[in-house]
């Protein structure tokens, strides 16, 4: 075993419940997964953060259940490994808060150089 650290060990990273939207909300809720459709949030917030000069610092990654299930929303956790932070973990509507989610990360992340 090698131990090796990833360059968004020094930031932090971003977790995306793919259970959500993938399972949990088509499941559960039909008519909000026809308004999200192929919409995939962790894709979308990694294109973000690459764009905003953040894709080496923080990863976006996919999970499975976060065990905060609220009906028709993606849980979300922030981790800020790097800047002391704590974690914190959101249920968001996928397409309507995605841009809130996005600068959320942005301000965590920007200020932990």
């Amino acid at each position: 075993m090698k131990s090796a650290t990833p360059p968004w060990a020094e930031s932090g990273a971003v977790l995306v419940c793919e259970t959500c939207y993938r399972v949990r909300i088509p499941d559960e809720t039909p008519a909000i997964a026809k308004r999200i459709g192929a919409f995939a949030l962790r894709e979308w917030l990694k294109l973000r953060c690459r764009e905003a000069g953040l894709g080496k610092r923080v990863r976006v990654i996919g999970t499975t259940c976060q065990d905060v299930c609220a009906v028709g929303c993606v849980t979300v956790t922030i981790l800020p490994l790097g800047a002391g932070g704590e974690p914190e973990t959101l249920a968001i509507d996928a397409l309507e808060d995605r841009e809130a989610i996005f600068q959320r990360i942005v301000d965590t992340f920007s200020t932990s150089r």
